[in-house]
């Protein structure tokens, strides 16, 4: 149903990303169906940002990763669910005044899920689902490197997604979720207590059906809070960050093909992405 991309730096702050849904992955699947996805993706982060207002620091860092992903769908209660595992595999190089750093390869934190639709209906095109996230601190992580590939934490998340068709042509989808976080107590070079509040996140999608096969989509995504602490004290960066995304989905009876492209528009906090780019591709089999 839902995916999340588990790319993390820990550098002057912490870089937090949300849970995103890939268009139309709020459709109910039929029951007793392998699904493997395959996601290639990369990421630039550009300059950083204080109280909406860019820092003195000329900053770059490009992310480069691997996704893979292994679900299973079932009935629950005589309604559809899923359950899904996500480990990774990621690349980042900082670059500008970051260059003076080594390039960091290896695991990222794996992500798993669970999903079930409360409503589902093929006929009218009516989807109303929730989804439960549990992100692992799997990825590579060193306190004494200022440059990490997990967050050496546990997270949480809980979603509900909303789908329905507008017309023949035109569907939307709405979704919302809130994150909790697991304290880090060894964060970075002086080895501090890391604490971060709520992160909420809320996402709306139109896509247009070309035709039955290819879909094209358009997607606004805002998230706010996730303010932390270092040994209980504030560091007033709370997160409020406006995002846009494009898709373009061309499916088969057996796979699919998911081309993703997206920036934020404004960020108040944090560094500042200029491109997310993905790659998908997913293929079914019972």
């Amino acid at each position: 149903m839902i995916c999340w991309m588990p790319l993390v730096i820990l550098l002057a702050s912490d870089t937090t990303h949300a849970i995103d849904t890939i268009p139309g992955q709020a459709i109910a699947p039929p029951p007793d169906v392998n699904a493997f996805m395959l996601s290639y993706t990369a990421i630039q982060l550009g300059d950083k940002y204080s109280d909406g207002k860019k820092t003195s620091l000329n900053t770059q860092l490009n992310f480069d990763g691997i996704l893979v992903r292994y679900t299973r769908t079932f009935t629950l209660n005589n309604q559809p669910a899923a359950v899904y595992i996500q480990p990774s595999w990621l690349h980042v190089k900082p670059s500008q005044s970051l260059s003076s750093f080594d390039d960091e390869y290896g695991l990222g934190d794996t992500a798993s899920a669970f999903a079930y639709w409360f409503y589902a209906d093929h006929q009218t095109g009516r989807y109303f689902a929730t989804a439960s996230y549990l992100i692992a601190p799997t990825g590579d992580y060193n306190s004494n490197q200022l440059i990490n590939l997990g967050l050496n934490r546990w997270s949480f998340a809980q979603q509900i997604a909303y789908q329905t068709k507008l017309s023949d042509h035109w569907d939307i989808m709405v979704s919302a979720d809130v994150q909790w976080f697991e304290e880090n107590n060894d964060y970075r070079l002086t080895h501090q207590k890391y604490q971060q509040k709520l992160l909420f996140s809320t996402q709306a999608t139109l896509m247009f059906n070309i035709e039955p096969t290819l879909v094209f989509a358009g997607s606004y995504y805002f998230h706010k809070g996730g303010e932390s602490k270092l040994e209980g004290v504030s560091q007033h960066d709370s997160i409020e960050r406006h995002r846009y995304g494009l898709a373009l989905i061309k499916k088969s009876r057996q796979s699919r093909l998911i081309l993703q492209y997206g920036e934020d528009i404004k960020t108040k906090n944090g560094f500042i992405e200029e491109h997310q780019a993905f790659i998908r591709w997913q293929t079914f089999w019972n």
